[in-house]
């Protein structure tokens, strides 16, 4: 692996306001430098404070290690879902609360749209309540459009960061465990 300079770039996430982070404007140095150029090591941003493998690793040691002791004291197998679950179910029905309203986005979608073709279907040059009512529904269409497009890419964005943390956690405990067995002269076969 190549070396990363010293100089590493504070990440942009750490200052970016509230629209920024909606429509992920703060990525935005990063794609300009990457449309001139190939990106680079150096161009990289450093790791958020909260996303770094050592306090990933040990938020969830920590869960696992109340795991172990339950089950001792029950006299079961400990379950590292047990412990997953527990350590990350807020992040998950945080962002389930958003996939929900995606998907109820995308529900409301087709009564519009059908409103929209009862309206043309039924056609009346004079009636011009119905076409007030068809503006709304075509207002409200694009609304729904709108807040979808949103809605899902901020819930991919962070869904996606949950379970990089989920995996970022589950390597550094791994890691951390060969470490131990290695020092203390245990290999696996």
């Amino acid at each position: 692996m190549l070396p990363v300079s010293p100089e590493v770039k504070t990440n942009p996430l750490q200052k970016a306001n509230f629209c920024s982070r909606l429509f992920v404007w703060w990525l935005n140095p990063l794609f300009k430098i990457g449309h001139k150029r190939k990106l680079e090591p150096d161009d990289m941003y450093s790791v958020l404070p909260e996303d770094r493998s050592q306090r990933l690793g040990e938020e969830l040691q920590g869960y696992w290690d109340q795991e172990v002791k339950r089950a001792q004291k029950d006299a079961k197998e400990p379950s590292l879902m047990k412990a997953i679950v527990k350590c990350y179910w807020k992040s998950y029905l945080i962002w389930g609360m958003f996939a929900f309203l995606e998907e109820g986005t995308k529900v409301v979608l087709p009564v519009f749209l059908g409103k929209i073709i009862s309206y043309v279907e039924n056609y009346d040059p004079v009636n011009s309540a119905a076409l007030h009512e068809a503006y709304g529904y075509a207002a409200g269409l694009s609304a729904c459009v709108l807040v979808w497009a949103v809605l899902h890419h901020v819930y991919f964005y962070h869904i996606q960061r949950v379970g990089m943390r989920l995996r970022v956690a589950v390597c550094h405990m791994i890691y951390r465990k060969v470490s131990v067995m290695r020092y203390r002269g245990v290999y696996l076969p």
